[in-house]
């Protein structure tokens, strides 16, 4: 059954290689192959290295990527072009931050065939998971060389930042194999891109949580406080997921899963003193608001509209799909703020 399979994927690919006219088309179509086993690693390897080397090569690689994964309905072909997309980024090749929203949408493939949903459910949800995270990452990093972390930046805005890093996390541990016919290679090498990327950003989180807590104190408002106390909070929650995923992940044999990390907790005393920084503001809002007289109340009025343009404000800055599994919308008019990390 498996040297069928294999005859049959080369049979597939066998008319788009001869199409292609161009050593790098051809790498794509070998790196992307219909074959369920695993990735072509040469070919990849042979793609990063000529990006490296020729950064503006990056726009028709992806091009014939995107040309490759639109019309396919193979699920292999499909999560190949995305592992092929997402080492752009993880050998950290700065053109990459280019990309913005991917050229592609498979935000619903393999939905709509119950044919092919009964036998490759699994492996469609598993491109989607993965479609959205990438997706989700390739704009946050968007034009990087212009909007970056910046301890000069305002608390505000790193918090808003943190917070963005925090979705792409959720949006990382979504990405799971389901059901024994999807212990695989290629899986596991999709797996393996996975927890390199969630010890990245996890990693940095951590350390950008332990940079900008001591900046918020009585001064920097209640809002600050109270949205670091969520991130606060969040982490916490983050910290006991990843190890639990990391745990699935050893157990589905991923090679650099095989020892759980020692997930960086927050000080409990930073968390009681951000709670107490949030009810301290509020009671005093709450006393302020019953003292003021009549005479008062306009100067009250100007304040509560400043509050509530910050509100606005971050609003406009952490922006978190409520469901993943929702067709990507169009993008967001573009707002001149922080929407990249530097590592």
């Amino acid at each position: 059954m498996k040297l069928w399979k294999c005859a049959a994927a080369v049979i597939k690919d066998g008319p788009s290689l001869i199409a292609a006219d161009d050593i790098l088309t051809q790498a794509v179509v070998k790196a992307t192959s219909h074959g369920e086993l695993s990735i072509d690693t040469e070919s990849a390897q042979f793609i990063y290295r000529h990006v490296l080397a020729s950064p503006s090569s990056l726009k028709p690689l992806i091009s014939a990527i995107s040309s490759r994964v639109k019309r396919t309905r193979s699920w292999a072909v499909a999560l190949k072009g995305l592992m092929l997309m997402h080492g752009f980024f993880l050998c950290k090749t700065t053109v990459a931050e280019s990309i913005g929203r991917l050229p592609f949408d498979l935000s619903s493939f393999g939905q709509g065939n119950s044919r092919i949903m009964s036998k490759t459910g699994g492996f469609s949800l598993f491109v989607r998971t993965y479609f959205a995270f990438l997706d989700r990452r390739s704009i946050l990093f968007h034009d990087g060389n212009r909007h970056r972390y910046d301890e000069e930046s305002s608390v505000m805005i790193r918090l808003a930042i943190i917070h963005k890093m925090q979705a792409i996390v959720d949006s990382l541990i979504r990405i799971k194999p389901i059901g024994e016919n999807m212990h695989i290679p290629l899986i596991v090498e999709a797996m393996e891109n996975v927890i390199t990327e969630i010890l990245e950003i996890y990693g940095w989180i951590c350390r950008r949580i332990a940079e900008v807590l001591p900046n918020v104190h009585s001064k920097v408002g209640k809002t600050e406080a109270d949205i670091a106390l969520k991130i606060v909070a969040k982490s916490v929650v983050q910290s006991k997921e990843l190890v639990k995923y990391f745990e699935f992940c050893r157990d589905l044999g991923v090679s650099n899963a095989q020892e759980i990390p020692d997930f960086v907790s927050i000080p409990e005393s930073d968390v009681l003193l951000l709670d107490e920084l949030v009810r301290t503001q509020v009671k005093e809002d709450q006393r302020e608001a019953t003292e003021t007289d009549s005479c008062e109340e306009g100067a009250a009025e100007i304040e509560e509209e400043r509050e509530t343009n910050g509100v606005m404000l971050l609003s406009d800055l952490i922006t978190l799909e409520q469901n993943e599994e929702a067709p990507v919308s169009p993008p967001p008019k573009a707002i001149d703020i922080p929407d990249l990390i530097s590592f």
